[in-house]
């Protein structure tokens, strides 16, 4: 990675009007190889090269005594040459799985702050923000898997891909701050206008399905083994539409006060928040979201050197516009749709017997409406609590102890209110439409597979206890200590799901099948479930995986008599805990299914682990100011990962590539810490 910064800045008019400007370009080389006995091993070591610019620029007028204009803008275009933008596509028999990419954002704000009396502070805000990101592949063909060998061979284009995404959000806020008499009394409102258009595609070239419609994108295909007729052909991801506008309005207002008196001072607050999603074809609105949040600060010795402090607020998540573009826009996804011939012409009746488990239902689509919702659904919440300590043992020297609990109190997630099995059994319809709302052991399912079956309520629980330690820069030198005990323990880890990557907030598919499902693994066998679904509920609660227990961070920094500024971090933390994941048998998506308890680990290449190895970083900084007369050049460099320290970040987790078709990579190293990085800048002041 080549990374050369430079700043500018200083003023314009005396005191008046000033300016500031950075800009960094990054030059960005990721050196991949495929995997021993892969097709494109023999193309050695493969570059993925890509272009950053950001860039910061910066006015601020103060026209009068006690007030303040300031312009800020700031982006990242980005870039990446044609090649393998994603380390899949080294798995594949060819180059055919190459892309390049155009990405980033510009961001522009006008901020105004004003003392309009003495005991009056006024802020006002616009801002914009735009993002962007669109993959163009090399080759437009069927991205197919062929599960009759193995290793299965991965061949033709990328499959899923971003045509276009483009977002753009309008953000306008004001706050007002009083001062009466032993009250600092604020409140404030706050409106966002988010559009987001979401443009999909899949390679290769449109098909007619089972039911004689014209798809608006290419497939993802995987070859199945079929004893009667050799093989059979089957569409896993294809969609009828794939353009979806949206827009989003957001509104929010607080009011806090802040009250003093004696050594105690108590911050009582609430938030009031409404959020609209609109999509293509339909809308909600989720109100009356109200946090109350209060803070408590007592100094115990009444010096201002130990403060005992406390508190707890609530927080509503915003949901993101995703949720628009798949839910109340016609996501029109097509899941399965089976065929006789590799050109997808010859459609295989339903009701005839094939595939590896003698499947009879051969096509399933979903979404081909807007997504029903709970007319009585409500915004997720987290509560959270506080209390600590902080005790300042000399002049610039403080220690500190805090507890932190974390609570969700309730989750907005798409049900399908099916079990598995009713799916494979034929009792559900073709098409499935999901139902938004909040799951918990009161969802209702629907479907006879013979024994009781339930959703079960989410648990999130993020316990952790931190000791700090700082002193402040004083006498050439300072230091930021901390070390953090934590615990992440639960079935539902938020709006993304890091044990697959799945980035779809309030529409995982964690609460697709009711969990407390026992014929999973029993009747479910027969048809080739792997892993069982009740350990996605409480019967397989344990470490989420964001869960690192341990976390040490310490950072200093010295002045040396010569003006060289010398810093140095430590970073040392627990890795992420391991379970292995099967694919789900009516998606036959990869990573869905666990087969154990969350964390219970499995076979890798380095052994049995249930989780990845610890992680430890080094990183350095130096800086050195070159005057000259009345300006100064600060000559910076920054080396992170200084002795190129190389972990394993993750081990390949699915145990199939697909339904059925073993995956042959599953307990091999898959991420390693990001290398030695070294970025150079200079910054001019004058």
């Amino acid at each position: 990675r080549s990374d050369f910064g430079a700043e500018i800045g200083g003023p314009i008019v005396k005191d008046r009007l000033f300016y500031f400007g950075a800009i960094d370009p990054q030059w960005q080389r990721t050196t991949l190889i495929a995997p021993e006995n892969f097709p494109l091993r023999s193309l050695g070591n493969v570059d993925r090269d890509r272009r950053l610019v950001p860039y910061a620029a910066k006015v601020s007028w103060q026209p009068a005594s006690g007030s303040r204009l300031d312009f800020s803008a700031f982006g990242d275009p980005s870039e990446g040459d044609n090649g393998p933008q994603r380390r899949s596509a080294l798995l594949r028999t060819d180059t055919a799985a190459y892309s390049s990419i155009d990405y980033g954002g510009n961001n522009q704000t006008l901020k105004y702050e004003g003392a309009l009396r003495p005991t009056w502070l006024l802020e006002a805000s616009v801002s914009r923000a735009a993002n962007s990101i669109t993959e163009t592949p090399s080759v437009n063909t069927w991205s197919v898997t062929d599960g009759t060998v193995t290793p299965n061979v991965i061949s033709g284009g990328i499959g899923f891909y971003e045509v276009g995404n483009d977002g753009r959000n309008l953000q306008y806020q004001a706050k007002s701050t009083h001062f009466i008499g032993g009250h600092e009394i604020r409140y404030g409102v706050e409106y966002e206008d988010i559009q987001y258009l979401n443009t999909i595609n899949r390679t290769g070239p449109t098909f007619t399905t089972p039911d004689g419609q014209q798809t608006a994108t290419g497939a993802s295909i995987t070859v199945l083994p079929d004893p009667r007729f050799g093989r059979i052909f089957r569409v896993n991801r294809a969609n009828l539409s794939n353009v979806r506008d949206t827009n989003q309005h957001y509104l929010s207002f607080f009011a806090q006060d802040t009250w003093r008196f004696g050594r105690l001072t108590v911050k009582p607050g609430i938030r009031y928040e409404q959020q609209k999603l609109v999509g293509n074809v339909s809308d909600f609105t989720w109100d009356n979201n109200w946090a109350p949040r209060i803070g408590v600060t007592y100094d115990l010795m009444g010096n201002g050197r130990t403060k005992l402090f406390g508190s707890w607020g609530r927080f509503f998540a915003q949901v993101p516009n995703d949720l628009a573009a798949r839910a109340l826009s016609a996501d029109a996804g097509i899941t399965r749709a089976d065929y006789f011939d590799a050109d997808l012409t010859q459609p295989i009746p339903e009701g005839t017997a094939a595939g590896p488990t003698g499947d009879t239902t051969h096509y399933i689509t979903a979404g081909l409406s807007a997504s029903e919702f709970d007319p009585d659904s409500k915004s997720t919440y987290q509560d959270e609590w506080v209390v600590g300590a902080q005790h300042e043992l000399v002049q610039n020297v403080s220690v500190g102890v805090n507890y932190v609990r974390r609570r969700f109190g309730r989750i907005l997630e798409d049900v399908g209110t099916a079990p598995m099995l009713a799916y494979v059994l034929g009792t559900v319809p073709a098409s499935v439409e999901y139902f938004i709302t909040n799951p918990g052991v009161n969802t209702p399912v629907a479907g006879d597979v013979g024994q009781p079956v339930s959703f079960e309520d989410p648990i999130h629980e993020y316990d952790a206890v931190q000791f700090s330690a700082e002193k402040r820069f004083s006498h050439n030198w300072g230091l930021q200590a901390s070390y953090r005990w934590s615990r992440l323990h639960g079935t539902y880890e938020g709006f993304f799901r890091n044990d697959n990557g799945q980035s779809d907030p309030a529409i995982t598919s964690l609460f697709d099948f009711p969990t407390n499902d026992p014929t999973y693994a029993t009747a479910g066998r027969q048809f080739g479930f792997m892993g069982d679904i009740r350990f996605l509920g409480a019967l397989g609660a344990g470490p989420l995986p964001l869960d690192r227990p341990h976390q040490v961070k310490v950072y200093g920094n010295y002045m040396t008599p010569f003006g060289l500024n010398v810093g140095l971090g430590l970073q040392v933390g627990s890795g992420a805990p391991l379970t292995a994941l099967a694919a789900n048998p009516v998606y036959d998506s990869p990573g869905e299914i666990p087969m154990t308890p969350r964390g219970d680990g499995f076979q890798t290449e380095d052994g049995f682990k249930t989780r990845t190895p610890w992680q430890k970083q080094i990183d350095l900084h130096l800086g050195y100011d070159v005057n000259l007369g009345p300006r100064r050049i600060t000559l910076l460099a920054d080396a992170f990962n200084l002795f190129n320290t190389q972990t394993v970040l993750d081990y390949d987790n699915f145990t199939e590539v697909s339904f059925q078709v073993p995956n042959p990579d599953f307990g091999r190293r898959l991420v390693y810490q990001t290398p030695f990085q070294l970025r150079l800048g200079a910054r001019f002041s004058f």
